[in-house]
């Protein structure tokens, strides 16, 4: 017998869903009503982009749907949009693309061609269902020529077409994309609601506490630690490590920020993960200086160079992505962080 899979329970608006009961609101009048032919969902990674989007089309093609707008998760329809193979329902992403174009280490971007391919299915009628739904993900990667290629799928799409746009950032997209759909952004989520959903699930209660302890706001990611505890394991050593970092004083903070950036150009994501980890470690901090109820951090005599650091990490970040030169970023960022006891 294999190990037991998590995955999210339907819970009391009849979504597999959490944290998002205003937005799934919406989507459940829309399918009951009329659809808008275009949406962007944004928000992180693993915040529940594509859980959303596969709920918003169950809902569409389910043919015995318990409630309007709810799907049953349970007809034909349903588990062929899960399994990925219902003919009115397309998913393209990166991954999607290598497979298809046999180079998976080379998609990068979402280039014309998928474009193209998604814009064709989009343009025959349904085989099945009342809609044809396109649900394209890591939309952010495209080039602003694949891009101006979509417009003219969104401009004249046929009566019968719903597309999903899923990216981490609405902003990285065309004014003129943003202006054809309907935008909805995907908050993270309390820790509260990541545990309900986990216990929802069946996770073991000491595992869902370790989890939630150390999520932040990602349902999604929560779920993969679930199934997978290695995961959770790095993350609570990266935690370890952001802490060791934050307490350290100025000369060990210069000292770890060096080093860190000259591992920049060998590995750009994990240099990326550690200032994502001390980000957190720094909002916990902040939690406590406001009177949260982490006892462990450290009270801050002052909270403005706790939100000082936090906007100084967002700086380095975005530096980082301007290409700016990493000993520059790292370091100014922790010369700006404010002394712990």
């Amino acid at each position: 017998m294999g190990e037991q899979s998590f995955l999210p329970a339907v819970n009391e608006s009849g979504w597999r869903v959490w944290g998002l009961d205003r937005l799934v609101g919406e989507l459940k009048r829309a399918a009951v009503n009329r659809p808008r032919h275009a949406y962007i969902f944004s928000g992180p990674d693993h915040v529940g982009k594509r859980t959303t989007a596969l709920e918003f089309a169950r809902a569409l093609v389910c043919r015995q749907p318990p409630s309007p707008g709810v799907p049953c998760g349970e007809c034909s329809s349903c588990r062929r949009v899960t399994r990925g193979v219902h003919p009115d329902v397309t998913y393209a992403n990166l991954e999607t693309q290598g497979l298809r174009e046999k180079t998976p280490s080379k998609n990068t971007t979402l280039n014309i061609s998928t474009v193209r391919e998604v814009s064709s299915s989009v343009a025959l009628r349904p085989a099945e269902a009342d809609w044809r739904i396109a649900i394209v993900d890591d939309v952010e990667t495209m080039q602003d020529a694949a891009q101006e290629a979509f417009l003219k799928t969104l401009e004249e799409p046929p009566p019968y077409t719903v597309i999903l746009l899923l990216t981490t950032d609405a902003d990285l997209l065309l004014p003129t994309i943003r202006s054809r759909c309907v935008t909805m952004t995907l908050p993270l989520a309390s820790q509260a609601v990541v545990r309900e959903a986990l216990d929802r699930a069946g996770v073991p209660d000491e595992l869902a506490t370790a989890i939630a302890e150390v999520n932040d706001g990602r349902i999604g990611w929560g779920f993969l630690a679930a199934n997978d505890p290695s995961i959770l394991d790095q993350r609570l050593e990266a935690a370890r490590e952001a802490r060791q970092w934050a307490f350290a004083d100025e000369y060990q903070r210069l000292v770890t920020a060096t080093r860190i950036a000259d591992q920049f150009a060998k590995d750009r994501e994990a240099v990326f993960a550690q200032l994502l980890a001390v980000q957190q470690e720094w909002r916990l901090l902040m939690l406590a200086a406001f009177g949260g109820e982490d006892t462990s951090c450290p009270q801050v005599a002052d909270p403005s160079g706790v939100v000082a650091a936090l906007r100084g990490i967002e700086t380095c970040i975005l530096d980082l992505e301007s290409n700016v030169r990493p000993r520059l970023a790292l370091q100014t960022m922790v010369i700006g962080w404010p002394a712990l006891s």
